[in-house]
């Protein structure tokens, strides 16, 4: 491992949001001594072209960095649709163990899914949000004809227990997203290669905390397992747990 005796930690964004979201919880950990990167990702650019195949590939050059080039420990914490670009990108190489059977230091340590999408193979995010194939898109989904969307009422759904100062700072920073983001089936379960955690949020009114159960209880059933925590917290912990004692 590099020098760092803490791991790095990786965080991957979720949909509309970027890594300016998540600069706040990194300085905290960074002067907790623990590294840490959010690297932005494709869908960030607002192409219509872009989804979670893209989302993955954008995530691997940083992957490569940290645990191929710097050899670091890593724990990555993925948010909300960033749980469907984990699952498909952070393949067995990046695997702490695997490397270690191979004499190489370093390497992905677990996946944290943080009030995230936790797809099984063949499911979109909007299937996972009982959304089929043939069935119209959300209306909470706002569509502007190019195939991009953005979302109606973030301040709710996403950062409901923020000020609405404060609800309106990270509104702003909000970017639109394809639509071919949530209707893209996930062809790879990475996580099946990795000790996995979810943190459930009981408050989330993006990911509502009974479906953040029923994919967890869908996951189990394949055999692979979970540790859970729960934060009585929104969609947006990130934000409000700014006072933690790291």
């Amino acid at each position: 491992m590099a020098s760092d005796t803490k791991p790095t930690v990786l965080f991957v964004h979720g949909n509309w949001h970027s890594p300016a979201h998540f600069a706040p919880i990194c300085d905290l950990f960074n002067k907790a001594g623990y590294p840490t990167s959010c690297p932005r990702l494709a869908s960030c650019d607002a192409s219509p072209s872009v989804g979670p195949y893209e989302d993955a590939a954008s995530l691997l050059p940083e992957l490569v960095k940290l645990v191929e080039a710097q050899e670091r420990d890593v724990i990555v914490v993925a948010h909300s649709y960033g749980g469907v670009v984990a699952t498909q990108a952070i393949t067995e190489q990046f695997a702490e163990n695997v490397r270690g059977m191979k004499g190489k230091r370093g390497g992905i340590l677990r996946i944290v899914y943080l009030c995230a999408l936790l797809p099984v193979e063949g499911e979109t995010v909007m299937s996972q949000f009982g959304v089929g194939p043939s069935d119209p898109i959300p209306p909470h989904i706002l569509l502007d004809g190019n195939d991009m969307a953005t979302l109606s009422n973030p301040a709710e759904r996403f950062y409901a227990d923020l000020s609405p100062q404060e609800q309106q700072r990270w509104i702003e920073q909000l970017i639109p997203n394809a639509v071919k983001v949530m209707v893209t089936p996930i062809s790879h379960l990475e996580y099946s290669h990795y000790p996995i955690t979810y943190i459930f949020c009981e408050d989330d009114q993006a990911i509502p905390f009974g479906l953040q159960k029923r994919m967890v209880e869908k996951v189990k059933n394949l055999g692979i397992e979970v540790q859970e925590h729960t934060l009585k917290s929104s969609h947006s912990p990130f934000l409000i747990c700014l006072d933690l004692n790291l």
